[in-house]
This record gives structure tokens, sequence and C-alpha cells, in this order.
């Protein structure tokens, strides 16, 4: 069994190995409800990196965590074909239009998985 395990994550590694883009979405905790939400419904970012407790500050109101500025940020990585970028990018604009004060950064760049 554990042969079979090892031999399917080997095999999956080797499908999507090749050129890929790599999405990153730094967005505020208060809106991470309902960009999980809007990747549910259309079926996109299912294998993700999350980093929670992300601290920085853009063109909107630093999220530092701190007494002065308490709010944190959130991170996904995906790293996913250019269809699934695109239905990303998508609900990025979306949330952008409709959470405008909240500062939605997102990264498109390419990446080859090997």
């Amino acid at each position: 069994m554990e042969n079979e395990t090892k031999m399917s994550y080997l095999e999956n590694i080797k499908i999507h190995a090749g050129l890929q883009k790599r999405v990153e979405i730094i967005f505020s905790q208060a809106v991470e409800e309902d960009f999980e939400a809007l990747f549910k419904e259309k079926k996109v970012a299912t294998h993700f990196t999350k980093i929670d407790n992300v601290k920085g500050a853009g063109f909107s109101n630093p999220r530092l965590g701190d007494a002065i500025w308490p709010q944190l940020n959130v991170m996904y990585i995906v790293y996913c074909g250019e269809e699934e970028c695109k239905a990303i990018i998508e609900i990025v604009e979306k949330l952008r239009i409709q959470y405008m004060g909240e500062g939605i950064a997102c990264f498109i760049s390419e990446s080859t998985e090997v």
C-alpha cells in the first residue's frame, strides 16, 4: 500500500511538471471567507499554500498586527494552468470592487515544476 501511495504521488508530480502560473494573492483577513467561497464556487485554488498572519504595508492601510495597525493579511500561493489563473484573476477583480478599501494584491509569474 505504501509503494502505491508513493508511486501515485510521484506520478502526480510528473503529470503536473512543466510550465505553470504562480499566483500570489495577499489580502486582509477580513475578506478571507469571501475568497474561500468564490474559490469553492469556481472550483479553483483547490491546491494552494496558505500563509496566515502576514504583515505588510502596501497601497492601503498597513496590516501590522500591532496596537496601531491591528489587522493582519493572509497570503495564498497557487500554482496552476492558464485557465485556472484567469478564473482566479476574475475573483480578485470582483473582490477588489466589492472591498475597495481593503487592499487586495495579486501577482502572476511563470514557474516550472521539476
